[in-house]
């Protein structure tokens, strides 16, 4: 396949910008024959291998000669793809515009002695209006550890020391059943309704509503038929709404037999002689987790209020381009364990439009409350420095001295503007959490009120 080669020739012979709502551009961009023409070559050259022409060799037919047999359009699109793009940042640079998601391109007629002219719809970015953000009220919260908090932390402990043994009893909600199970829509076995030697925690949810109540109660040797139906929202449409039976048939059941908590089990599972010693650590490390997970919920609670306390048009395309940022480090994270989102995908029956659905209201969160910082950080003339900017760099990368530079210097501008905006907010965030005051009044909103040990990573994969 030919290689894009840096072009000697303009791509951008000019272009207009004409406002058609508050947050919504129209560009028109002329790009000139003669970047069409190199366009054209290129689309033939990277393409011509694949045509077979009566009386030449293949890859060898003139270009006029495939345009006769398939017409002149053939090597447009190709053509196209390679004008458009550069065509297009050239007249974003020339108009100082920022667009928050993909353009809406007409691509206009294809001439190599007119060149093409191309409309592009952008959206750009609205600033939002912001009330008042100093003294904005937090809730007041204890972070010490309760006896209670202590006891669920050990029989944390003990039910994760604990060992699964076969009982010679009815299974009940919490044991571990072994089953073969298959499962029938209409009569007809269904793909993915089969497994054999399967290890089933009764009251996990791993099944479909009601399975595992039916479980329940039966013992070794027992053949069940499990009566259900599958829900109306199912990520699988071919299931949904569907009634299934499943032939199940048991082979074990085990539960989980618990250490007693004393002295020798403190031993065991720490680096402490007593129960009274690993109770006193216990205490320390759920206030160390309470601090830290109450630092996060402030501050997501504070980015509430302001967002409470601010007013702003947001465009739908700026929605969608967060969504399609979520799911890039998504697809990123997958594959830094060692799958790549094409098969995560496939394995969990699930497409990049659900999961896009499901993180919709945390992407309205992001936008708006990125936005109401931005607001702050203007009227508070907030700056990041080069030192902050070099040092998240640094911590990103892991990159020093002249490596680090060097990433810093090749970065793309685009990349970098998104960065300093995403250091920008998180200074502004750390302005209003310094101007708010703790009250008795107020309540965390439900969703942030866990305070568990995962609490304090929970702010990672935010928008700052």
């Amino acid at each position: 396949m030919a290689k894009k080669k840096k072009s000697t020739v303009e791509n951008l012979k000019s272009s207009e910008m004409e406002q058609l709502e508050p947050c919504k551009l129209k560009l028109t961009i002329t790009v000139g024959p003669e970047r069409v023409r190199e366009g054209l070559a290129f689309a033939y050259n990277r393409n011509k291998q694949y045509f077979n022409i009566p009386g030449f060799r293949k890859g060898k037919a003139p270009r006029k000669i495939i345009e006769q047999m398939y017409g002149r359009e053939v090597f447009y699109d190709d053509a196209l793809n390679y004008i458009l793009p550069d065509a297009y940042e050239e007249a974003l640079d020339k108009h100082e515009i920022e667009p928050v998601h993909r353009p809406d391109i007409d691509p206009g007629d294809v001439s190599e002695t007119e060149g093409v002219v191309f409309t592009a719809i952008v959206f750009v970015r609205p600033e939002a209006e912001v009330g008042e953000y100093t003294g904005l009220a937090y809730p007041k919260t204890n972070t010490e550890a309760t006896e209670a908090d202590i006891k669920d932390a050990l029989k944390a402990e003990q039910e994760k020391n604990s060992r699964q043994v076969s009982v010679n009893r009815a299974a009940a909600m919490g044991d571990v059943v072994t089953i073969n199970f298959e499962g029938f829509i209409d009569g007809e076995a269904f793909s993915g309704g089969k497994g054999e030697d399967y290890d089933l925690t009764l009251g996990s949810g791993q099944f479909i509503p009601g399975f595992e109540e039916q479980i329940a109660g039966a013992s070794v040797g027992d053949d069940l038929k499990v009566n259900v139906k599958f829900p109306d929202d199912y990520h699988a449409t071919e299931f949904a709404g569907k009634d299934a039976v499943f032939e199940v048939e048991v082979l074990d059941v085990k539960a989980n037999e618990l250490p007693e908590i004393n002295d020798e089990f403190a031993e065991d599972v720490s680096e402490f002689d007593t129960l009274a010693e690993f109770r006193d650590d216990l205490a320390k490390r759920i206030k160390e987790n309470k601090e830290a997970s109450l630092t996060n919920m402030k501050r997501a609670h504070l980015l509430k209020k302001l967002i409470g306390v601010s007013t702003v048009d947001i465009p739908e395309a700026m929605y969608l381009g967060r969504l399609d940022d979520m799911f890039r480090d998504f697809a990123h994270s997958i594959q830094m364990r060692g799958m790549d989102i094409e098969n995560y995908m496939r394995f969990t029956q699930t497409s990049e439009e659900f999961l896009k659905a499901s993180w919709r209201k945390q992407a309205e969160t992001d936008v708006q409350g990125m936005l109401a910082l931005e607001a702050v950080a203007k009227k508070e003339s907030l700056v990041v420095d080069d030192e902050a900017f070099e040092t998240r760099v640094k911590d990103a990368t892991g990159r020093e001295g002249d490596e680090l530079a060097k990433i810093i210097a090749d970065m793309h501008p685009a990349r970098r503007k998104e960065l300093e905006r995403s250091l920008l907010c998180e200074k502004a965030l750390d302005f209003i959490t310094e101007k708010a005051v703790e009250s008795e009044d107020e309540e965390f909103d439900p969703e942030t009120t866990d305070m568990d040990e995962t609490d304090a990573e929970s702010s990672e994969g935010g928008m700052f």
